[in-house]
């Protein structure tokens, strides 16, 4: 039998191409302190490590307890070194008058390439301009990494890591400033833990003193100030994740055209002079997203995010009566007149009533998973990633890290999942090659006409490239609509025969993104892998390991979280407000697993 007599007897069907959409996503809270001033890169500059020396655990806990010290128990030493730094500060803008250079947008435009995050910069393009937020250090350090900052944070700021990089780089989130640092320039780990304790221990005291309600850190700890303005900042969405609230309360608003011609306009600035990005045609929904209380209110109608006048919407009692009795589908949404991606208000808010898609972030993560192995030995019959494993083996065990059961063999997995032509494969979709008509291998594709495959006895582990002669389909397993809306967490939605194993009692407590919800920073994950309501569990993965579906009072949750409280049998439960894990407290519940 021929390849082509083989591909004939197989239903190969064409899939409908994958659009990433605008909106973010909730991750959970990963903490880190800057070690001293450092700025936050738009891209990861080329050929430089980042990465901490292995031997320094010690030496940064040390540090950071000295920084705590300073910080928390010598109020005179902080004054002085206010003082110090006020003064300091006002020696440099007065004496350092000197000609830097500076990067406009359009100087990296384009240049930032998305999967690898190196930029370049021509600074012979940089214009020549006097600017006090500026020194020369800076300067001096862009020009030689060819990577501007986008944001300063000050020694002991806070910063949240959301995706771990490759050559000890971090993606970074602190304020609205986000973008690229190195491991090296932070306090993590148990040595980011002192600092953290610290500060919400100050926190915690000065919200007593002032009678309102501990809400975290941040204020007391500070954050990165921007020296670029977040829609110029190339790396902004470099990974849509945050570990800000996302998912917006659904208010609901109508479109009143009456004293307008017809139309309301959705504007790109909370002005009426600035460019209409769309309109909403008379009793058009909307939904109020920030600014409910002022003349211009920020909202979002289907996929158009701007500004409308107060006086052009109708709200209150009557508007949500009447949108709940007749349901959201009865009403049309706004048209689009200028794409997401070119709207200056798409980001106003982070909030959507819609939850983001992070599809290409987990193909992504599985990639830099599968990348690690590089270099391992190839061992025919192998399943091990670093002892050694055959093509099959191989992608068998990255497969499986994510949640997925494959059939050992490449003859077996060809027939696993929905066939594709090899033409379509995405990032993390297997390839299969065939000789005399019988499947003999199996890559996993890495995006680029690449591929991450233990290849042979004599090659090892490899990235390669798709071998077209031998290329007859490849295969999509990964869901592409990873589900971001989860379900009631009180809702019983497993059946009877879903019921395994009991694994005991547990004492169960509930949580949300929030800082007050995270109580210790260590050992979080930051895969960009997003926490959802009615579906995330955070687990001691030495007692139940990540991707482990468990029933609790009757619904499937899934392990994909890192539960810190150090307590023996003890599940957090992801919900998305506050209030709702302040109402639900804590209890105790038997586990079964789920057959």
């Amino acid at each position: 039998m021929t390849n082509e007599e083989l591909v004939k007897r197989q239903q190969i069907v064409s899939l409908p191409e994958y659009e990433e959409d605008f909106r973010f996503w909730t991750v959970a809270r990963k903490y880190a302190f800057a070690k001293t001033k450092i700025s936050i890169r738009e891209a990861i500059p080329e050929d430089i490590n980042g990465a901490v020396d292995t031997d320094r655990t010690e030496s940064d806990i040390q540090e950071a307890t000295a920084d705590a010290k300073k910080l928390f128990h010598k109020e005179t030493s902080i004054k002085a070194k206010e003082s110090k730094t006020k003064s300091s500060a006002k020696k440099t803008k007065t004496a350092k008058n000197v000609q830097l250079n500076t990067f406009s947008a359009g100087t990296l435009k384009n240049t930032a390439d998305t999967s690898g995050k190196k930029s370049s910069l021509n600074s012979d393009t940089a214009t020549a301009l006097q600017d006090d937020t500026l020194n020369a250090s800076l300067a001096s350090r862009q020009l030689a990494e060819k990577v501007r900052s986008v944001g300063e944070l000050s020694q002991d700021g806070l910063l949240y890591i959301l995706k771990e990089e490759k050559n000890g780089w971090l993606y970074v989130e602190s304020g609205k400033v986000r973008g690229f640092v190195k491991e090296s320039e932070l306090y993590t780990g148990d040595a980011a833990q002192v600092l953290l304790s610290g500060y919400q221990k100050q926190a915690k005291k000065a919200a007593k003193k002032a009678k309102i309600a501990y809400t975290g850190i941040e204020g007391t700890a500070s954050l990165a100030k921007e020296t670029v303005p977040a829609n110029e900042n190339q790396a902004f969405t470099h990974v849509r994740a945050t570990v800000n609230q996302t998912l917006a309360t659904k208010k609901y608003a109508l479109a009143d055209a009456s004293k307008s011609d017809g139309t309301v306009a959705i504007q790109e600035e909370a002005n009426g002079q600035s460019r209409v990005i769309g309109t909403m045609s008379q009793g058009n929904l909307c939904y109020i997203l920030a600014d409910a209380e002022k003349d211009w209110i920020y909202v979002e109608s289907g996929d158009v995010r701007g500004f409308v006048s107060k006086e052009a919407v109708q709200t209150g009692d009557e508007v949500k009566a009447q949108v709940e009795a007749a349901g959201e589908g009865a009403y049309q949404t706004a048209t689009e007149l200028i794409a997401p991606e070119d709207n200056q208000a798409l980001y106003y808010s982070y909030a959507s009533v819609k939850p983001g898609t992070p599809g290409n972030a987990i193909r992504q993560a599985m990639l830099d998973f599968a990348a690690q192995f590089i270099g391992n030995p190839y061992v025919w019959g192998g399943t091990s990633l670093t002892e050694g494993a055959d093509c099959s083996g191989f992608v068998q065990q990255i497969y499986k890290n994510f949640g997925y059961n494959l059939p050992r063999v490449a003859e077996d997995q060809s027939q696993y999942g929905t066939k594709i032509p090899v033409e379509d494969a995405q990032p993390g979709d297997l390839i299969f090659y065939a000789k005399d008509g019988y499947v003999h291998h199996v890559v996993m594709y890495a995006g680029d006409g690449k591929t991450i495959e233990a290849a042979n006895e004599d090659q090892g582990i490899i990235s390669g490239t798709v071998y077209i002669p031998e290329a007859v389909w490849a295969t999509r397993i990964l869901e592409e609509n990873y589900n971001l809306e989860g379900t009631d967490v009180n809702e019983q939605n497993a059946t009877a025969e879903q019921y395994g194993d009991s694994i005991g009692e547990y004492t169960i407590d509930y949580y949300c993104s929030c800082e007050t919800c995270r109580a210790k920073a260590s050992k979080v994950k930051a895969t960009g892998t997003p926490v959802v309501e009615g579906q995330t569990i955070a687990v001691d993965p030495d007692e139940i390991p990540y991707g482990t579906k468990v029933i609790i009072d009757g619904h499937v949750f899934t392990a994909e979280d890192y539960d810190t409280s150090g307590k023996e049998k003890h599940i957090s439960i992801y919900v998305n407000e506050h209030e709702t894990a302040q109402k639900l407290n804590e209890k105790k519940a038997e586990v079964h697993l789920v057959k």
